[in-house]
């Protein structure tokens, strides 16, 4: 009996299905970074160093370029070693970054570089060499009378030459300094006249031509302007100083106007044969149709009745276009060669109602009596066409004759100073 419920109770137990009850746990997962990389990136600066290096590596291609740039004044040993520091550096910082070397990047830094830093001394070599020739700031000293340039390249020597209509008129040759040389032209040796007219047509055409010593060569027009040389034309005006005196009292009271003298200016540079004088004392130059002469010379001028030279005035040095004088009531005095000159006189209007600023040719130093009378400007040029011709008689002095008829004891209405 009791085999069988023990048979029972065990075909029940296994028919049963068991209950499982699962507890869920709470896992807390802990992430552990390696302690030597933690001391190596912040003891070390890791971070900071790559670029510290790209940045040292740029500026030292940066240095390259500049002395490069100087066109071949540093060897070229030195430019490669420049390259290949800045080129070095570059990569080192690539290689030091915390992460994969980035070989095209790389690859395209270091073609930049050699660019920059080598590029301007290739390129002095590959231009053509005649763009390494300069002729440059072509001038005119007025104080030491010489056309200057400079020439520039590097090259040792040059050969300089000035020309008119292809004959060579001067030339000389210099050793270059820090890559120039400056050349110096006296002006008595090749000027051979203006080399324009008062319409500033081309009369001459000066040209310098340099050569080099490894054969380059340059040539340039020098400026016309500045071979304008020999004053050619002049022209005069003149009107008179009147005096005007008050005598007696009441209905005595008279007033007298005298003349006391002339003003005399005068206009110098080129300008059109048709200016001439007119009546009144007067010159067509009004408008002031005058081209300017800077150079060296000398004015005179010279007061005549019929062939009899009645007065001549101080002498009147020019340079440039700056003219001095010794004025004889004045002391020193200057003026400018650019429009009309006031020219030197004997007296001043200094009496009661005169300005006593004006100087003025008194009529004691010319005058006799009524007649025709010249006033004459003499010019003396320092360079002149023919100056280096021993075959001309060219003399460098040109004279202008301006005159009037003069009455300086008949009443206004009769002074009208009418050309002779």
């Amino acid at each position: 009996m009791s085999g069988l419920l023990d048979k029972a109770n065990a075909s029940k137990t296994e028919s049963e299905p068991t209950q499982v009850t699962v507890v869920a746990e709470k896992v807390t997962i802990v992430s552990h970074q390696p302690t030597a990389n933690i001391s190596s990136s912040v003891g070390s600066g890791g971070l900071d160093t790559p670029l510290k290096l790209t940045i040292a590596g740029w500026i030292t291609i940066f240095i390259g370029g500049i002395l490069a740039l100087q066109g071949g004044g540093m060897g070229i040993l030195v430019i490669l070693a420049v390259v290949v520091v800045g080129a070095g550096l570059l990569v080192q910082s690539e290689r030091m970054a915390d992460r994969e070397m980035n070989t095209i990047k790389l690859g395209i830094s270091i073609f930049i570089a050699v660019l920059v830093a080598a590029g301007p001394y290739a390129a002095f070599y590959l231009v053509p060499a005649d763009t390494s020739m300069a002729l440059t700031e072509i001038n005119v000293s007025e104080e030491s009378n010489e056309l200057t340039f400079y020439v520039r390249g590097s090259f040792d020597s040059a050969s300089a030459t000035i020309t008119l209509d292809g004959e060579s008129l001067w030339s000389d040759t210099l050793q270059l300094n820090n890559d120039r040389a400056k050349f110096k032209a006296p002006l008595d040796a090749f000027f051979a006249g203006n080399a324009q007219d008062y319409r500033l047509a081309s009369m001459n055409e000066y040209m310098i031509d340099v050569s080099s010593g490894d054969g380059q060569s340059k040539t340039a027009e020098i400026t016309p302007a500045l071979l304008n040389r020999e004053l050619l034309n002049s022209g005069a005006r003149i009107s008179e100083v009147l005096r005007t005196q008050t005598s007696g009292t009441g209905n005595d009271r008279t007033t007298t106007t005298t003349v006391e003298g002339v003003i005399v200016e005068s206009i110098m540079g080129l300008f059109g044969p048709d200016e001439s004088t007119q009546d009144n004392g007067e010159h067509t130059m009004t408008n002031l149709a005058l081209t300017p002469v800077a150079s060296d010379y000398t004015v005179q001028l010279r007061v005549k009745k019929g062939s009899s030279t009645e007065y001549s005035s101080p002498m009147i040095e020019v340079n440039g276009l700056d003219a001095t004088w010794t004025s004889s009531v004045n002391g020193a005095k200057s003026g400018k060669m650019n429009g009309w000159l006031g020219l030197p006189g004997t007296a001043m209007d200094n009496w009661d109602g005169g300005s006593g600023q004006t100087e003025f040719l008194d009529k004691d130093s010319f005058y006799d009596d009524a007649g025709c009378y010249t006033f004459e400007i003499v010019i003396t040029n320092e360079y002149y066409a023919g100056m280096n011709d021993v075959d001309s008689d060219a003399t460098g002095i040109t004279v202008s004759s301006n005159s009037w008829q003069l009455n300086f004891d008949a009443d206004s209405d009769s002074r009208t100073m009418e050309v002779c």
